[in-house]
C-alpha cells in the first residue's frame, strides 16, 4: 500500500512538467516587404495563475513530500529493530552482571546505557532521519504559505483550485509532522534516558569499596539496570500506572515502544490516503494547463 504514495505524487509532478506555465503564447509574423500581404498581427499571451503557481510552489512542495516519505519509511523496520534487540539487552546485562561483586552492576556495553550495541544502531538511525524531514517539512510550509497561494490571485476560478490543492498538501503534511514527532520524540526519550543513567556503575563500585565494617555509605545505591525504563526519563515512575499486558485486547509481550511502531504504521497509511487524494486535484488542475491552447487574440495593425 505505501507504494502507492509515492506513485500518484510523482504522476503529479510528472503532469505540472508536461503543462506549461501559460495557457496560450504566439508569435508576431515579419512583415513582408510585398504588397497583397496581410498586416502583422499583435499575439496576447496570456498566463493563468493556476499554471504559474503549479510549477513554482506546488511541484516543488511535492518534491520534498516526496522525500520525507522515503525517509518516514526507514522509521518502521528502525523501531523492529530496537524492539527485536530489547530481549538481547536484558539477557547481555544479566551476563554481564554474573560473577560481579555483591552491589556492583555493569549496566551495558557502553557502560551508562541499558542498551544493546544493535539498538545503539537503530537509535541513530532514527536520529538521523530527524532533521531531513523537519527541514523538509519547513520548506515544504513556507512554499505553501506563499502569498499567491494564502492571499490569491485575483482569478477566482484558479484561486479556488489552488486553494483546494494547497489545503490537500497541509493536510498530508500534517500527517508527515505526526510521523515526525513519533520518531523525533523517542530519539529524545532515551537519548535522555540514556544520560540520565550515565555513569550509574562507578557510582555503583564507589560505593561498594566506601562499605567498612559491614556498614555501607548512605548513599543511595544505583537503580538496579534490569530495572531501569529508559522510557521515563527524567520522571519517576507513577505507581499507579495501569499494567498494559493486563488489559483486555493486549498482547502479553506489549510494550511502549509497539505502541509507537502501530502508530507510526498508522500515520504513514493516513499520508498515503491524503497525498493520493492532493494527487488527485493536483493532476485535475494540471490537465487543464495542459490542454490545447486556445487560439490567441489578434489584433490587425491598421
Amino acid at each position: 500500500m505505501h507504494k502507492v504514495l509515492p506513485v500518484a505524487l510523482i504522476l503529479a509532478i510528472a503532469a505540472i512538467a508536461q503543462a506549461p506555465p501559460t495557457s496560450a503564447a504566439g508569435t508576431a509574423p515579419s512583415p513582408s516587404p510585398h504588397s497583397g500581404t496581410p498586416p502583422p498581427q499583435i499575439y496576447h499571451i496570456i498566463t493563468r495563475p493556476l499554471c504559474s503557481e503549479l510549477h513554482k510552489h506546488i511541484a516543488p512542495a511535492i518534491g520534498m513530500m516526496l522525500q520525507n516519505d522515503q525517509s518516514i519509511k526507514k522509521g518502521p523496520p528502525l523501531f523492529s529493530e530496537y524492539n527485536r534487540d530489547a530481549l538481547n539487552g536484558i539477557d547481555n546485562s544479566a551476563s554481564n552482571n554474573a560473577g560481579m561483586p555483591s552491589g556492583v552492576t555493569m549496566t551495558g556495553e557502553s557502560g551508562g546505557s541499558n542498551m544493546t550495541a544493535s539498538q545503539n544502531m537503530a537509535l541513530l538511525g532514527m536520529e538521523n532521519l530527524v532533521s531531513p524531514i523537519a527541514n523538509n517539512i519547513i520548506a515544504t510550509q513556507k512554499m505553501l504559505d506563499s502569498p499567491a497561494l494564502t492571499q490569491g490571485t485575483g482569478n477566482p476560478e484558479d484561486d479556488k483550485q489552488l486553494q483546494d490543492i494547497r489545503a490537500q498538501l497541509l493536510k498530508a503534511l500534517a500527517t508527515q509532522q505526526a510521523s515526525l514527532d513519533i520518531i523525533g520524540g523517542f530519539v529524545a526519550t532515551q537519548q535522555m534516558g540514556d544520560l540520565q543513567h550515565a555513569g550509574q556503575e562507578y557510582i555503583s563500585a564507589m560505593n561498594q569499596s566506601e562499605q567498612t565494617g559491614g556498614r555501607s555509605s548512605s548513599a543511595t545505591p544505583s537503580p538496579d539496570p534490569l530495572l531501569v525504563d529508559s522510557n521515563q526519563a527524567g520522571l519517576p515512575p507513577n505507581p499507579y500506572d495501569l499494567n498494559l499486558a493486563a488489559i483486555p485486547g493486549l498482547t502479553l509481550g506489549y510494550n511502549p515502544v509497539t505502541r509507537l511502531l502501530e502508530a507510526l504504521h498508522w500515520t504513514i497509511q493516513e499520508t498515503t490516503a491524503r497525498e493520493n487524494e492532493a494527487a488527485k486535484a493536483v493532476m485535475n488542475s494540471a490537465a487543464q494547463c495542459s490542454a490545447a491552447a486556445p487560439k490567441p487574440v489578434s489584433t490587425s495593425k491598421p
